[in-house]
């Protein structure tokens, strides 16, 4: 896995839809059902929409963090999906439309 040049971004951590995957110990973390499939469980989210994880200074829980929050990469968004796919799960509370076009920028000034 390459590196993730956030430098401090959270804008994947506010509003995205984190689900649990299999390797992932629901008990460890704050839940509820997925909005798209309620037999999955994702990470809960504060009244504004941010991870319940996401404090002032980032991620509580760093060291510990889902499989999905390792792996996320806006740039990977941005190159396997289109805007129009990315709206739609926008509409959804899956992948933020900010994420996405965060992704362009980075896959822009890395050309």
């Amino acid at each position: 896995m390459s590196h993730v040049p956030c430098n401090g971004c959270t804008l994947c951590c506010r509003g995205d839809a984190i689900r649990l995957l299999p390797g992932d110990d629901p008990a460890a973390y704050q839940t509820v059902p997925h909005v798209v499939d309620a037999r999955f469980r994702m990470l809960a989210h504060k009244s504004n929409g941010d991870c319940i994880y996401l404090g002032e200074s980032g991620c509580t829980i760093h060291a510990t963090k889902p499989q999905m929050c390792r792996e996320m990469d806006c740039r990977n968004a941005a190159r396997n999906l289109s805007y129009t796919q990315v709206r739609k799960l926008d509409r959804r509370g899956v992948l933020r439309l900010s994420v996405w076009r965060q992704g362009r920028k980075l896959n822009r000034l890395n050309k």
